[in-house]
């Protein structure tokens, strides 16, 4: 059989094999290849963080030693390691064995920075000597080691061997974890970070992915080293230090130009015909990239995902949620269309597409301050901070005695993927390319087994076995996650904070007594001004760390005593001694380990009507038409909820500056007001904007004019005055009982007189006010200053919306009349009499 005949060539395509290459050509290519040198590792910003520790450390110690931290680094002397990680731990806080075993693994790599080779075999061995011995035995290997780290370092100087507790969620911990955050959680007040935060709990379980994947590690708005448009830096975070301070750490080169999170791009959204000859699937499937131990740009790993009837778990309503926050459809679809779409017969699935300038948008954004409250940023992911903390936060609020972070997640679908896959599975799923990493650091310490039953054939107990297994056996609801006024108390009266507060308060006098204001002491007297701000930001870190400690410290003996407590109540009660049945005996009634906190009441109908269709009498919907219509309705709610931020429920700030000292003066308390408080306003901003943004601190800050440009100040304040038609009211806590000024010379000598605020505007150049008509509504009216007064006391989105009330939403107006009027109990603080 003859073969085919060849396409004929194009004449026009272009033969790249005709092309001339000249020897000169390649020899000055070998010598640009020669004069690059030693190119150093592409580290990821992980890795950068770690060696930016251990320089940081090396560096001090070399200077503690009065040596050259090159030549002493190169020198290869063990012992001059061993020293210096006792002088670590001689230096630093307590750390455990496994710290020290990751800085000496830092520290090589530091090593291999300046040798440009790794660190002498003979020196490692001896700081860290492995001997192999595998026993094959049942298909595992013992690995026995004895290493300086492990034996001389430990024994001298204490360290703890054991390795950092780690626990490990389960089925029935989750399910209490995802109903406290949408029920009671209040660390995030905007929608789109509740949502959000939901979904990356709900994508950590079912994928077990690390954190970094999800979200990137560092916050590039605070990173000295960002770009101006927001992206990572290449190099490493480091603490501020002198300008003399240089690292000799290499940049990062990324050759990916996505963010270090999903993006549109990661999802494919489509719907599937459903097999059961029901209503058509919406499905998923999202790429994980930026993996660990794979090169950026290279293929990740994809999970699928698909609806569920029990709407709280269902990770497409939250997708499908926010990609109508972020208009990302290329459709013109709406909630009630999108779940309604059915798959042509032809075919067996019908794909959603997105826009194209919509394919690289980070689905996990970050919210920001912006002139009108709070609101997603258009392109900065969310960071990682934020989401630890947000975790944190709710394990301590919800009772557990543990602490909750993302590996927790990680190592539960470690352990269930052990349990149900096969090795070569679980290792796909988790990114891992060995059993030694899961073995070592995602294991469960406890034994799931019921080994009384397996040995000695007893009745197996598998209820009680997953009870004791899981993190709720240490959940108290009652446990403290706060500090009491009491103990605020305690820390005010704290001896550090005491000679603190007394060298902040001299400083600031003695400053008000050369330059008036502590701002003109600023460039009058350099030193002073320095001085007090460092004291300043000793006294901040001061009170942080004493009332981290004292939270902390109360947490663990309220979990160490409160089972005594009640044991003892439960023995007197038993016993029928006197007193025994004035105890509080709600513990005995039935159902006592479903005791949940009563739901609190919030502002937005959104909120309540989801938690009502989440976890109410119907949360389990089997019926088809209602299982729809409760999914639209839960998918305009997510998506209505997405662009609201509720009143800071997290209670009242801490009062630092109160004094419980009797012997305290009047003056000294006027001392100790804050620069905020003060009724002299700058000169570079509008008087009235500036008390609007006093009153709250969700409040954007006025608009700083330039100096060169006073009549652009001066037609601004000007616009103000010729607005209120009614009169002009002072915007200021401290003048909020002054009645509204008739005309405008009387408020512009209020203003020169009592804030020192004069930009000598001329009475003839303003224009008459014009009549208002019966639409118009006075700009600083009594009744509108009546309504920023009492939205100022919520901390909503529109208490920041500034003079345009009626941009804002009526419910945050009913719901802020029922609020405490912060405002007014500033203005008689601050004005007894």
């Amino acid at each position: 059989m003859t073969p085919p005949p060849l396409p004929p060539a194009n004449p026009d395509e272009h033969q790249y094999w005709t092309d001339p290459i000249l020897c000169e050509e390649t020899r000055t290519r070998l010598e640009h290849f020669r004069n690059l040198g030693w190119l150093p590792p592409n580290y990821k910003p992980r890795t950068l963080e770690g060696l930016a520790v251990v320089e940081r450390y090396w560096r001090r110690y070399c200077a503690h030693s009065n040596e050259d931290y090159v030549e002493y680094l190169l020198s290869e002397d063990k012992a001059i390691y061993m020293n210096f990680l006792d002088w670590m731990s001689r230096t630093s806080r307590e750390k455990r064995l496994q710290t020290y075993d990751e800085y000496w693994r830092r520290l090589c790599q530091y090593f291999g920075l300046f040798a440009r080779r790794p660190v002498n075999h003979h020196v490692h061995e001896q700081m860290r000597r492995v001997c192999l011995s595998f026993l094959f035995h049942s298909y595992t290997w013992i690995l026995n080691r004895q290493q300086y780290l492990e034996q001389v370092f430990p024994a001298e100087r204490k360290i703890n061997r054991r390795v950092k507790k780690k626990s490990t969620l389960d089925i029935d911990d989750f399910c209490v974890l995802l109903r406290h955050h949408w029920v009671h959680s209040s660390f995030f007040r905007h929608g789109s970070m509740i949502i959000q935060q939901a979904v990356i709990m709900l994508w950590s379980s079912i994928t077990g992915t690390r954190p970094g994947v999800l979200l990137p590690q560092r916050d590039a708005t605070n990173d000295p080293n960002a770009s101006q448009d927001g992206s990572l830096s290449l190099g490493p975070r480091k603490r501020k230090r002198g300008d003399s301070f240089k690292s000799d750490l290499p940049q990062r080169i990324s050759p990916d130009d996505l963010p270090n999170t999903i993006c549109y791009r990661d999802i494919e959204l489509f719907y599937l015909r459903n097999p059961d000859d029901g209503r058509d699937v919406l499905c998923a499937i999202i790429e994980f990239r930026n993996l660990k131990g794979r090169p950026e740009g290279a293929d990740g790993t994809k999970f699928f995902m698909h609806g569920d009837y029990q709407l709280a778990y269902c990770p497409i309503v939250q997708i499908v949620s926010l990609a109508f926050r972020d208009d990302a459809f290329e459709n013109e679809l709406t909630p009630e269309l999108i779940w309604r779409i059915k798959v042509p017969k032809r075919t067996r699935a019908l794909p959603l597409r997105w826009k194209k300038d919509k394919l690289n948008l980070p689905l996990l954004r970050r919210v920001v301050r912006t002139q009108y409250g709070y609101g997603v940023h258009p392109t900065l992911p969310m960071t990682y901070d934020s989401s630890r903390l947000a975790l944190k936060d709710l394990g301590e609020d919800g009772g557990f005695e543990d602490n909750l972070g993302h590996y927790n997640f990680r190592r539960w679908t470690a352990n269930e993927a052990n349990r149900h896959f096969t090795s070569q599975e679980r290792k796909r799923v988790l990114g891992q390319s060995g059993d030694f990493i899961f073995e070592k650091h995602y294991q469960a310490e406890f034994i799931q087994r019921d080994l009384q039953h397996v040995v000695l054939l007893r009745p197996p107990q598998e209820g009680l076995l997953q009870r004791a297994a899981g993190m709720l056996r240490n959940r108290d609801p009652l446990a403290p996650s706060n500090i009491t006024d009491e103990q605020l108390r305690a820390i005010r009266r704290h001896p550090e904070i005491l000679e603190l507060r007394r060298e902040k308060r001299e400083l600031k006098e003695e400053m008000r007594s050369l330059a008036g204001t502590i701002q003109n002491a600023r460039n009058h007297f350099p030193d002073l001004y320095q001085r007090h701000d460092e004291i300043s930001r000793k006294l901040t870190k001061l009170r942080k760390a004493l009332r981290d400690n004292t939270r902390q410290t109360a947490r663990k003996d309220y979990f160490h005593t409160a089972p005594v407590l009640e044991i003892d109540r439960q023995i007197q009660q038993l016993l029928g001694k006197s007193g025994a049945e004035n105890c509080d005996d709600d513990s005995t009634k039935d159902g006592d380990e479903d005791w949940q906190p009563p739901i609190p009441d919030y502002v937005f109908p959104e909120r309540a009507r989801l938690v009502e269709s989440f976890y109410g009498p119907e949360g389990e919907c089997f019926d088809e038409d209602r299982l729809l219509a409760k999914r639209i309705q839960v998918t305009e709610d997510l998506v209505a909820l997405s662009h609201l931020c509720e009143p800071n429920r997290r209670g009242k700030r801490a009062n630092w500056d109160g004094d419980d000292e009797q012997s305290e003066t009047s003056g000294g308390k006027e001392a100790f007001l804050s620069e905020e408080k003060s009724p002299e306003c700058p000169m570079d901003v509008c008087i009235i904007c500036c008390g609007i943004s006093r009153r709250s601190p969700s409040n954007p800050h006025p608009h700083n004019f330039p100096s060169k440009r006073k009549d652009s100040l001066r037609r601004h304040l000007i616009g103000h005055l010729m607005n209120a038609h009614d009169g002009v009211r002072c915007t200021w806590e401290t003048c909020s009982k002054l009645p509204t000024f008739i005309d405008i010379a009387e408020f512009l000598a209020h203003a020169a007189n009592i804030h020192h605020y004069d930009l000598h505007i001329k009475l003839e150049r303003i224009p008459k006010r014009q009549k208002p008509s019966r639409d118009e509504t006075p700009s600083f009216s009594s009744s509108s200053m009546s309504l920023r007064s009492s939205r100022s006391a919520t901390e909503t989105p529109a208490s920041s919306v500034g003079i345009e009330i009626g941009k804002i939403d009526p419910r945050l107006l009913a719901a802020s009349n029922t609020k405490y009027n912060e405002t007014c109990r500033r203005s008689q603080r601050l004005n007894p009499h």
